[in-house]
């Protein structure tokens, strides 16, 4: 079984010293009697599929070769009565003509053309629709359309290659069956129950449907046939050809970095980011001092890398950095810094590497810093803001040793209105019991908390991120309110 991929009218070209043998003849001058002209081609006419036409013609007396002209094209040599017209247009007219060529034009002059023209066939109407949606190095999206929304099938990719070495597609399809009987008999099962087992068929129209793990950079097609439980083959097959993508190599990148750190507290830093190029992803993070000059650059990186991935081995690449790296300017907040002590942050470029992350730049790390000494409190639970944007909220909230367990929440001002503090709490243990009963003791913390969150703020809206000691073996507040009232920036 074979598929040619060329996207013009194809036929089989002879040898050029056979094309050469075919040239016309000049007449002799000196030749007193006059030539005579070959007859025309008869019998010309012209077999059709929706995107073929096989030309032949009785054979001519005396005739050295033929001479053909397919619609508007160069006028070409054959040896043969028969021309094969191949990938056309479903349902449209082509012209065909033909005639005699003289070996002796002393004797014989060509013939007259013969012509016949002939119209393709409709596009055969298929039992599936194949639209493939998408093509990676490793995978291919598509989406299958049945004519009968009740026939089940079974559809996979298969290597080009090794498709085309079947003698015809019905081969294939019956190879593939065969191989669902094996796997059944050595499973100890029926073919039906193997077939549901695996969850191998499929019903009416798939929309979304993926294929993994392939080869990159490789032929493929993507086929699919009616098949029953019982085994029986209820369809053609049907199969599109499709060409995964080579795989991606992290190449060197020539992005540096700018780095400074700002807002240092005891347990807190921010350093913005200056990458000189703004469309690759890069990693930032804060290490301590002692550490980066023990473990060094390498180690580092490698480290990192490896948290990378093993988050991209439970989703990918993609979605993975965009939640994990920076890309273009920015900054980047840290609350688990430990006091008095020596920290430098670093950044290092992210390519994709296959499926996974890999570094694609050095290291670059900031001045270094110290944390400042630990902070008291002026209540019982301190609440130290690190970042507080509308899609970017980081609150840490850090108990006093007295507090056992405490609520702690985000909310707009708007909430409480002008009320005092002990009413604050009032409100919000009310509401607490309200919604969650005794599971309320799920919503309470019991030592350093950071806060943050998932669907942006209100823009220029007034917050309140408070904390308050909260008994979990009975439903009382244990200190007074500590609170921070806040305001998002506006959208501009």
């Amino acid at each position: 079984m074979k598929k040619s991929f060329l996207f013009f009218a194809c036929l089989c070209v002879l040898p050029f010293s056979m094309i050469l043998s075919c040239d016309p003849v000049e007449p002799d001058p000196n030749d007193g009697e006059d030539p005579v002209a070959l007859a025309k081609p008869e019998g010309l006419k012209g077999e059709n599929t929706d995107n073929s036409i096989v030309f032949t013609w009785n054979a001519v007396e005396n005739a050295k070769c033929y001479s053909y002209i397919f619609e508007d094209g160069d006028e070409v040599y054959v040896n043969e009565t028969t021309v094969t017209m191949e990938n056309l247009q479903s349902e449209t007219a082509y012209t065909f003509k033909v005639k005699a060529v003289s070996g002796d034009l002393e004797k014989w002059l060509d013939s007259q053309w013969a012509e016949v023209t002939v119209t393709t066939g409709e596009e055969p109407v298929r039992p599936f629709a194949i639209d493939i949606t998408g093509v990676t190095f490793h995978s291919v999206e598509m989406k299958i359309s049945p004519l009968d929304a009740e026939m089940t099938y079974f559809t996979n990719p298969w290597k080009l290659a090794d498709f085309e070495s079947y003698a015809s597609t019905e081969e294939f399809a019956k190879a593939r069956v065969d191989s669902f009987k094996e796997a059944a008999a050595v499973s100890g099962m029926t073919l039906e129950q193997y077939l549901n087992a695996a969850n191998f068929l499929l019903v009416g129209e798939q929309e979304y449907l993926a294929f993994i793990n392939l080869e990159s950079d490789t032929d493929y097609v993507v086929y699919v046939f009616g098949l029953d439980y019982q085994g029986n083959i209820t369809s053609e097959v049907v199969y599109e050809p499709f060409k995964t993508e080579p795989e991606p190599q992290v190449e060197p990148s020539s992005m540096t970095f700018e780095l400074s750190v700002t807002d240092i507290t005891d347990i807190s830093a921010k350093m913005t980011m200056k990458p000189s190029v703004d469309d690759e992803y890069y990693y930032a993070f804060f290490v301590n001092k002692e550490n980066y000059d023990y473990l060094g650059d390498e180690y580092i990186i490698q480290t990192c890398i490896d948290d990378l991935n093993e988050y991209i081995s439970s989703s990918d690449w993609a979605e993975t950095v965009a939640e994990q790296c920076f890309m273009g300017e920015d900054t980047f907040s840290y609350a688990e810094l430990d006091a008095n002590t020596e920290y430098v942050g670093f950044a290092f470029g992210v390519g994709q590497q296959g499926l996974y992350a890999a570094a694609s730049t050095d290291l670059f790390v900031s001045d270094v810093f110290m944390t400042g000494s630990p902070s008291g409190s002026d209540g019982p639970i301190r609440i130290e803001v690190i970042n507080f944007e509308i899609d970017d909220v980081q609150i840490k909230f850090i108990p006093s040793p007295e507090v056992e367990s405490y609520r702690c929440e985000l909310l707009p001002l708007s909430n409480f209105g002008d009320v005092s503090d002990a009413e604050i709490i009032a409100k919000d243990m009310e509401n607490l019991w309200n919604d969650y009963a005794d599971l309320y003791v799920y919503f309470v913390q019991y030592g350093e908390f950071t806060l943050t969150r998932v669907n942006p703020l209100e823009p220029d809206t007034e917050y309140i991120a408070f904390a308050y000691g909260l008994s979990t073996s009975e439903f009382v507040a244990t200190t007074e309110l500590c609170k921070v009232v806040l305001r998002t920036p506006s959208e501009n």
